[in-house]
């Protein structure tokens, strides 16, 4: 029996997706254009200029999950598990498919932060979300 999957949830969790993908294509031109980063698909194997995109994308993937989150509300838990496992799995695809255009370890790391980057980004939506309820019952005491 095929089980019907809710839209919100599927929609949740592209936002999270094109959010932190907007962000990471953004930056990226951005350290290019400045002359930091090579261009979108040359070949980086510059272990500086790799932790620094590492750096950036762990913090859009939070990001990413956040907005996930907060577009899934109640379901947030399981979108932003499953933004989380696409992520690593992209990742590790990302070994086999980029493998001459970034160092391996780079993508390996990526595979195994994914999960993890995406539940910091659910946590901090339950804090956000507490913080409003705290808020709301300040105001009606």
């Amino acid at each position: 029996m095929l089980r019907k999957i809710p839209i919100h949830l599927i929609v949740s969790v592209a936002a999270g997706i094109a959010t932190a993908m907007a962000l990471s294509a953004l930056t990226h031109e951005i350290l290019h254009l400045l002359g930091v980063f090579p261009a979108i698909g040359e070949p980086n194997f510059d272990t500086r200029l790799t932790l620094i995109a590492f750096f950036y994308h762990s913090i859009y993937a939070i990001i990413g999950a956040f907005v996930t989150a907060i577009i899934a509300k109640e379901k947030a838990k399981k979108a932003v598990f499953i933004l989380g496992t696409k992520e690593a799995i992209m990742w590790l695809l990302g070994i086999i498919l980029l493998w001459h255009q970034a160092p391996a370890w780079y993508n390996l790391s990526k595979a195994f932060a994914g999960i993890p980057l995406a539940m910091v980004g659910g946590k901090l939506y339950e804090l956000y979300k507490l913080s409003k309820q705290e808020k709301t019952k300040t105001v009606v005491r």
